[in-house]
């Protein structure tokens, strides 16, 4: 088991360093979306910003998927159970936050944590009605900005509701450390650096709409 272990969390780590978010606007539109986009994240929402809603929805897919096939093979293996299946979980997520194939650089990784929590179905259903909710919650309810501090919080409340889960014996000690490593993966990735990056660019926009305001109204 210990061999079918590693290999699986070699190919989540893999599988996650494909950053889609660049590959494919690249390769179908001849678009740059690190270069082009402020915050040089190669995530869904800069791929539709510069390469259009069709590009960016096959990113949006593919980030998914790469996180839930990787665990939903190793859930058909048997590895569930597996003391290493904690890294198998967090693999995708690390590759894809910290890319092998592109220097240590990724994306915020949040796309990939949703797959991985789809992957875990039926297995484990808890944990990604849990997420969504709290994604819903922080987005819609109490609109919690900028976006890094809303998944800050997420994923914190993530880990903690994670740890409930065990403790009420509604989950596995194998798949709440895995859910615990992807909480500590995430929220390192959009850390408060992060946060001052993102409100820097929030205001750059701001500036650049106001400007272009201005411009408009002159050319009246």
């Amino acid at each position: 088991m210990l061999q079918e272990q590693l290999f699986m969390i070699t190919f989540g780590l893999l599988s996650g360093s494909v950053l889609f978010g660049s590959f494919l606007p690249r390769v179908l539109k001849k678009v740059d979306v690190v270069g082009l986009s402020n915050d040089h994240n190669p995530g869904t929402a800069n791929a539709m910003k510069f390469a259009g809603a069709p590009i960016g929805a096959l990113c949006l897919i593919g980030d998914i998927l790469k996180g839930a096939i990787p665990i939903h093979l190793a859930i058909r293996m048997g590895l569930a159970t597996g003391s290493l299946f904690p890294l198998v979980m967090a693999a995708p997520v690390f590759g894809h936050a910290y890319s092998l194939f592109h220097h240590g650089k990724g994306g915020k990784a949040i796309a990939t944590s949703f797959g991985v929590m789809l992957g875990l179905v039926p297995l484990q259903t808890y944990l990604l009605a849990l997420l969504c909710t709290l994604y819903l919650v922080n987005s819609l309810v109490f609109v919690i900005k900028p976006h890094t501090r809303r998944t800050r919080i997420t994923f914190f409340l993530f880990g903690l509701g994670s740890l409930v889960m065990l403790s009420m014996g509604k989950m596995a000690g194998e798949v709440c450390g895995g859910a615990l490593l992807i909480t500590g993966v995430v929220i390192h990735k959009n850390s408060m650096r992060q946060q001052r990056r993102e409100m820097q660019n929030m205001c750059l926009e701001g500036i650049s709409l106001e400007e272009g305001q201005l411009e408009e109204a002159a050319n009246l």
